[in-house]
């Protein structure tokens, strides 16, 4: 019988290479922020803002609500969803909507929930009797709501889809068929026997979800409070500020929110724990709730709406960006044309192929990144996922935290406003999701089919591009258009290691919507919502055309 060749000693360059990639930003950018944050002065003129108080409350509240409103529906959804058609159909509703960069959707749902927005317009005047916009604040309402909407539209999908790639890990058909056997409902079975150990399989990216939450600048600008803004929004304020006596007061800020966003991840964790006290308890009591088919109605009519509000919001975009004037409550512009698209010619023609090419460069360096750590660790599972979780860190950190400091040690290498710095600071936000992806399939993988190869008598490098890489390209193809749409997205640490020098569809779609301009802030959305939609379906196309006549392979 013929015998495998030897197997050489694996090397660990890559994945090495991946850590310093996603950690050294961070914990540099940390460094570099401790030292003008902790002047006491700095901390003294932080704690006397005007209306710091309801600041801080407004992004803890509509940050930790909304990752919890989340997290809820993403579970409700999964329990009624209930077959792996129906579960595959809801994975592929939510790619666009996480596709759909977080600025570009908030911009879409601010145009949709306006009193003079899309929704109104559709209803009125037949059934509200609204000839004129009314007189409501639907946006930028003081209690955040709809900040809330549009945080909970985006991370729903994210967390849905974490979720049901997590379903794997767990033994959930049996799980409900033996509470189903009992007599307890779908969903009082769902949350009893699989949410807790599907919920310990995406920590990590709950915590993400939080974090974002409570420290985010993209959707806040579109749709949260100004007066006072969140807290997020002050210090994004402080640190744009041409004063640079104020950066001392922006970097204590910015070490605040990191203090307040850990306590919250240690509350949620505590909570976590005292639920599971619930849960035994609640489980023990044998109430079963067997009736619960109009709770189910209710998830899959919210569902519904969210997805239809997602669409509503990309429409709303396309039409704005059409409209030379669009009277209440007409549903279509009198006269479309394409004359703010012409306006924005000059801007678009700079940032579009620069935003084009930040996301492809930034993309193919993850992937090839990826693949080689992937490689490098698919017989090594905990450290497969500890590199995963590395990796993570970046997410759980706010941005502000520490794309200050790093700005501050990229002056002094130099390295501001190079393409260098961009990328390495896309690079960052990049990788966990491409090494997520890319991981999981090749851990998945079946490692005879190699080994076949290998006893035919292929070369390892042979085995690799023959066999391997083709059984890959699935999820090839989808960690380029969650890269790529990553990078489209990435707004901050644009600004920052770019020195403002790199106009992208992102940084100018926040300064026209700051701006108060909403015609060119739709064409800047809209173009930047095309073009991560245009790679998921290019993807998905070639997806399909790849795998048409392969049965019973990895997908």
């Amino acid at each position: 019988m013929s015998r495998l060749p030897q197997r050489a000693p694996r090397r660990l360059g890559a994945p090495l290479l991946l850590v310093g990639i996603g950690l050294l930003p961070v914990l540099a950018g940390l460094a570099a922020t401790l030292g003008p944050a902790t002047s006491s002065v700095a901390w003294s003129e932080l704690l006397r803002t005007p209306g710091l108080g309801r600041s801080l409350g407004l992004s803890l509240g509509t940050g930790v609500v909304a990752a919890l409103l989340s997290l809820l529906l993403a579970h409700g959804l999964l329990a009624v969803l209930a077959t792996p058609r129906a579960i595959g159909r809801a994975r592929a509703l939510a790619l666009p909507l996480i596709a759909m960069p977080h600025l570009a959707l908030a911009i879409g749902v601010a145009l949709v929930l306006a009193p003079s927005g899309l929704l109104l317009r559709l209803v009125s005047p037949w059934l509200t009797g609204f000839d004129q916009p009314p007189d409501w604040i639907t946006i930028q309402d003081p209690l955040g709501l709809a900040l809330i909407a549009g945080l909970v539209l985006k991370e729903t999908p994210f967390l849905l889809l974490a979720l049901s790639a997590a379903l794997a890990q767990v033994p959930a058909d049996r799980l409900m068929l033996q509470a189903r056997t009992l007599g307890y409902g779908r969903l009082r079975a769902w949350l009893l026997c699989v949410a807790p150990p599907l919920q310990r399989q995406i920590t990590l990216p709950f915590a993400a979800v939080v974090v974002f939450g409570i420290s985010n600048v993209d959707v806040a600008l579109a749709l949260g409070p100004s007066t006072p803004p969140t807290f997020a929004m002050l210090l994004w304020e402080w640190f744009l500020d041409p004063d640079l006596t104020r950066r001392p007061l922006a970097a204590a800020g910015a070490l605040l929110l990191m203090g307040l966003c850990v306590g919250v991840l240690a509350l949620l964790w505590a909570g976590g724990h005292a639920g599971e006290h619930w849960r035994r308890a609640s489980a023990a009591s044998g109430w079963r709730a067997a009736g619960d088919a109009g709770l189910q109605r209710l998830l899959r009519g919210v569902g519904l709406a969210f997805a239809l509000l997602g669409a509503l919001a990309l429409l709303a975009l396309w039409l704005r960006s059409i409209a030379p004037a669009w009277r209440f409550p007409a549903i279509w512009p009198a006269r479309p044309g394409f004359a703010a698209w012409r306006e924005a010619t000059a801007l678009l023609g700079d940032a579009l192929p620069v935003t084009a090419g930040l996301a492809a460069l930034t993309t193919a360096l993850a992937v090839a990144l990826a693949l080689a750590a992937a490689e490098a660790l698919r017989d090594r599972p905990m450290q497969r996922a500890a590199l995963a979780a590395l990796l993570f860190v970046p997410l759980l950190v706010p941005q502000f935290s520490f794309l200050f400091g790093l700005q501050v040690l990229l002056v002094r290498l130099r390295l501001d406003g190079s393409w260098l710095a961009v990328v390495w600071s896309h690079l960052v936000y990049v990788l966990p999701y491409v090494f997520g992806v890319v991981a999981a399939a090749r851990g998945a993988l079946e490692p005879r089919w190699r080994d076949v190869a290998l006893t035919l008598g292929a070369t390892p490098s042979e085995a690799y591009w023959r066999v391997t890489l083709p059984l890959l390209a699935r999820a090839l193809l989808l960690a380029i258009a969650i890269g790529f749409s990553v990078s489209v997205a990435v707004y901050l640490p644009t600004l920052f290691a770019g020195a403002g020098r790199f106009a992208t569809l992102a940084t100018e779609a926040a300064a026209t919507i700051a701006a108060g301009n909403l015609r060119a802030a739709a064409v800047a959305a809209a173009t930047m919502a095309s073009l991560p939609l245009a790679v998921l379906a290019l993807a998905v196309l070639l997806s399909a055309l790849l795998f048409r006549d392969r049965r019973d392979l990895p997908s």
